[in-house]
């Protein structure tokens, strides 16, 4: 059962790996999370180009499209941490990235960030 807790995750280099599209998390370990948090993403990408990359990994249903904030949404940019605010999530438990702008940002904001890659090592 979902509560109201978000996994809120970067597109590129973090979910997904956008040339060759394909999924960089494991679907299996995607569809355990995504039975008991919700999801969102904040990406430097384009909508259009964030919505075909999730469709193309097959994992578009798991993710709200008011939940998905891109560089077409919004004149922020990382590593403003009001991004953050635009998702309206009632609890973000971690932010999920790969960059030091993606560690900045969710630091400045008091949100918990695992480098993607640690996580990596660890599933």
């Amino acid at each position: 059962m979902k509560n109201n807790k978000y996994i809120v995750f970067d597109l590129s280099g973090t979910l997904a790996s956008m040339r060759p599209a394909r999924l960089l998390l494991s679907k299996k370990t995607l569809l355990k999370l995504s039975k008991v948090y919700c999801f969102a993403i904040i990406t430097g990408a384009k909508r259009t180009e964030t919505l075909n990359i999730l469709k193309k990994i097959g994992v578009i249903k798991l993710f709200p499209v008011d939940m998905i904030v891109t560089k077409d949404d919004t004149r922020l940019r990382k590593p403003d941490p009001r991004l953050f605010r635009i998702l309206n999530c009632k609890e973000i438990i971690v932010y999920i990235g790969d960059t030091v702008n993606d560690a900045r940002m969710a630091k400045d904001a008091g949100i918990n960030f695992i480098n993607i890659r640690d996580l990596l090592n660890i599933i």
